[in-house]
């Protein structure tokens, strides 16, 4: 499969594939399917094709680089593999390969129970089947079946180019390795690297196999090097190899040839371990990692949830007014709605029931089911002091604009009371294995300062961050104290610990750039939930093999 790998930071999973019911297309025959994935328009990678089944299991995972502080939406196409023609993203004009599609957010998938989702595939407004989605941080492997000691050969290796031809004109080649199993004149894939942008000396990341797969048929290895395009990858060079003239002979290098017989560089591996079946048969038992990632605990079952506070003091300005920064516009999302829905549902994809509870403060709310004649420093948004809860991002928004109309901004600007009620929320949560998030948007400098420090303060023993995210043109200036632990410190009692748990950000220094605010907040929570993990010595909940069966 072809993946792109940012250079940046983050955590590989691998994206296994299934499908149920699929639509058949052929009157005759039952097609040949294949999955293939894009973010966006490029494409990441796609799994082998799976014959005459209107029900596979693609064996082949999609390996992919999880950003926490990134939004990455997937698409994942179906697709008749008789028809396929290119890796292109298929359109609307160019539909005669496709057996449906979907798109879903990667955290959303990793966030889902025991990450595995069950996906509707659409063709137009029709449903043609189901896709089923695991997503594991563990490669390639047989899922919900008890693993006895190994009766295969495991090869574990790791190959890379030198000196590969350039195929481009204006940069270096973008290569990447695809390895097919051969058998008489037939090839299967088995395999395909990462992409490496312009890089002739490529290193490709280590990957895993067993002589059962590679080399049923013969021990024959077919390798194709191809130069990554958009609109059509190319061969760089082939080579076929003798599986027993890397095994015996320790050979490590193979001369790669072009479509025409010229020299196109050199195929090598740079790492081989071959580990052969033992005797008996031995369970396997894997080894707990001795330093445990954030993806370890919300993989095994931690979750993430969310609570948020809204400002609705006169400084907003009433919505009647052209620079209201509560203005409801059906075309364009405001400056609550947009922190809402870009950071909120980052949080929101890794809580399984995706209920928040979201408060007012600073107004009069006259909504039909709450309604006050004063300032009310904690109000449902929903109007419900009962469940005070909204389903998912959609449900917050859908609250937030119903109930703007029926609020009267008024103040002062008080936190306290917001700040209590997510700390209740936390205090609960913590029993489930749940880290809260708590959200304040507000616009303007706080007016109860000491009432808010000893919430915050209370907030430091539990799993939980609160996000204060300044709207409007403030400078924010106290507001801004609350995000060094020093400043709290001095207010803490001699021997409280005093975790980093509090970000203050505004959209002003982020010129009003939604996106790079976000990157900005969620790039610091993953590191304060491993702080509280670390401080109170939490190990990650292990994780259990999970049969697809699970998603019906």
């Amino acid at each position: 499969m072809d993946i792109l790998l940012p250079q940046t930071q983050g955590e590989l999973v691998y994206i296994y594939i299934s499908a149920r019911n699929l639509r058949n297309l052929d009157n005759s025959n039952i097609l040949d399917f294949r999955c293939r994935v894009y973010l966006k328009d490029d494409f990441i990678g796609e799994t082998e094709v799976s014959k005459s089944t209107l029900d596979p299991d693609f064996k082949q995972p999609i390996p992919i680089m999880y950003k926490f502080n990134k939004k990455q939406k997937l698409i994942f196409q179906i697709v008749d593999a008789d028809q396929e023609l290119s890796n292109q993203l298929i359109t609307q004009s160019n539909q005669a390969a496709l057996v449906g599609s979907c798109k879903q957010p990667l955290a959303k998938l990793m966030g889902a129970r025991n990450s595995l989702s069950q996906l509707n595939l659409m063709k137009g407004d029709d449903i043609v089947g189901n896709i089923i989605i695991h997503v594991s941080k563990k490669g390639p492997q047989v899922i919900g079946q008890n693993q006895q000691g190994s009766k295969v050969t495991e090869i574990k290796w790791r190959w890379a180019g030198v000196k590969l031809l350039d195929l481009d004109f204006f940069t270096k080649s973008d290569p990447f390795a695809k390895f097919y199993s051969v058998n008489g004149d037939q090839i299967d894939l088995i395999h395909q690297t990462e992409i490496i942008k312009n890089n002739l000396n490529p290193n490709w990341m280590g990957w895993e196999t067993t002589e059962e797969q590679a080399f049923k048929n013969s021990k024959k290895l077919f390798v194709e090097i191809m130069d990554y395009d958009k609109l059509g990858s190319q061969q760089i060079g082939h080579v076929t190899i003798d599986y027993n003239e890397i095994k015996n002979d320790k050979r490590t290098e193979f001369p790669l040839l072009t479509p025409k017989g010229k020299n196109a560089g050199t195929l090598k591996i740079l790492e081989l371990t071959i580990i052969e079946p033992p005797i008996q048969a031995t369970e396997i038992v894997q080894e707990e990692p001795k330093d445990p990632t954030f993806l370890d605990y919300l993989m095994g079952g931690w979750q993430m949830s969310l609570s948020i506070g809204i400002d609705f003091t006169f400084s907003n300005q009433p919505i009647t007014k052209p620079d209201s920064l509560h203005k409801i516009d059906p075309n364009k999302l405001n400056y609550y709605q947009q922190a809402i829905k870009v950071i909120g549902g980052e949080i929101v994809a890794f809580d399984y029931d995706k209920e928040v509870p979201v408060y007012g403060f600073g107004g009069t709310p006259k909504l039909p089911t709450y309604t006050k004649n004063t300032m009310d420093d904690c109000f449902p948004l929903n109007g419900n002091k009962d469940s005070p809860s909204c389903q998912d991002i959609k449900g917050i928004l859908d609250a937030y604009v119903n109930a703007v109309p029926q609020i009267v901004f008024s103040g002062p600007t008080f936190i306290a009371n917001v700040l209590s009620k997510a700390h209740l929320f936390a205090v609960e949560n913590a029993k489930k294995n749940i880290y809260t998030v708590a959200i304040i948007l507000t616009d303007g400098q706080i007016e109860d300062q000491d009432d808010a420090i000893k919430v915050l303060l209370q907030c430091q023993n539990l799993p939980m961050s609160i996000v204060i995210i300044g709207v409007g043109d403030e400078n924010f200036k106290y507001m801004k104290q609350f995000d060094d632990p020093k400043f709290l410190k001095k207010h803490a009692k001699e021997n409280q610990t005093v975790r980093d748990i509090i970000q203050f950000v505004s959209y002003q220094d982020f010129k009003n750039d939604i996106e790079q605010m976000s990157s900005a907040v969620l790039d610091q929570l993953p590191k304060q939930f491993m702080d509280y993990m670390h401080i109170n010595n939490i190990q990650p909940i292990k994780m259990s093999s999970v049969h697809i069966s699970k998603a019906m």
